[in-house]
């Protein structure tokens, strides 16, 4: 699907069109056909119609770049450099064996994208795994070909907090811990009006956590560790 979209699309540039301005207050742009000198000029417009127009009705005639509403409504859906914010929820799907098969994550990400498509920011979120964590990590982004359906690639690195306090169960405390994440993949972004565009992306995930058992009554104590293997699947939308 990102492949699809991947070709460039045509960049609309100023071109020089003849104007006449008229003594009523009047434009009409396109290319001038015929000036008879104190007597009338004829044009025809940008729509193909043809007009004559005494020069006593003509305040002046000039040729000056013109770029219509439509491809300044187009180059406004491109995407600038400046402060972005992404919100997205997504899903870790992975084994079948696993007693979480997809775990859900909500994710908000802030940083700022410069005029050569280079994102780079940070991000926090909720994430259900074996308990509730709380991702804290970089994220980098490099955008592709396009201008208002633009696809990137992605890289993230950071940690897991757990937001699960320590609990006592049965006479055995538990003790969560924190671990590494890291992220990588492609995404793409469809920009639908001025400062708004839908985000969706797919990604590799690695994720580390894990957790402690001490047992009171025998003082025996465990260490587990949980590794996901998954692959990560986003979509939300992009605010710059």
């Amino acid at each position: 699907m990102i492949m699809l979209w991947m070709s460039p699309l045509p960049v609309a540039f100023a071109q020089e069109v003849d104007h006449i301005y008229l003594k009523s207050g009047s434009v009409i742009r396109g290319n001038i056909l015929e000036i008879e000198p104190q007597d009338h000029v004829k044009i025809e417009d940008l729509c193909g119609n043809i007009w004559y127009y005494p020069l006593t009705e003509v305040q002046k005639i000039t040729s000056e770049p013109y770029r219509s509403p439509r491809s300044l409504a187009k180059e406004q859906q491109e995407f600038d450099k400046g402060f972005v914010n992404m919100t997205s929820i997504g899903f870790l799907a992975g084994s079948s064996d696993n007693s979480k098969v997809a775990p859900f994550s909500l994710v908000m990400v802030n940083g700022y994208r410069n005029s050569t498509g280079i994102f780079t920011g940070a991000g926090i979120g909720i994430e259900f795994l074996s308990t509730n964590y709380m991702p804290l990590f970089v994220d980098l982004r490099y955008d592709l070909l396009g201008s208002d359906v633009v696809p990137y690639l992605v890289v993230r690195g950071g940690y897991a907090v757990p937001l699960t306090s320590d609990r006592s169960e049965y006479d055995i405390d538990y003790t969560y811990e924190g671990g590494p994440l890291l992220a990588a993949g492609a995404g793409l972004k469809i920009k639908t009006r001025s400062h708004f565009a839908w985000d969706i992306a797919l990604m590799y995930r690695y994720q580390k956590t894990g957790y402690h058992e001490s047992y009171q009554w025998n003082s025996q104590q465990y260490d587990y560790t949980d590794v996901y293997n998954r692959i990560e699947i986003r979509a939300g939308f992009y605010i710059d």
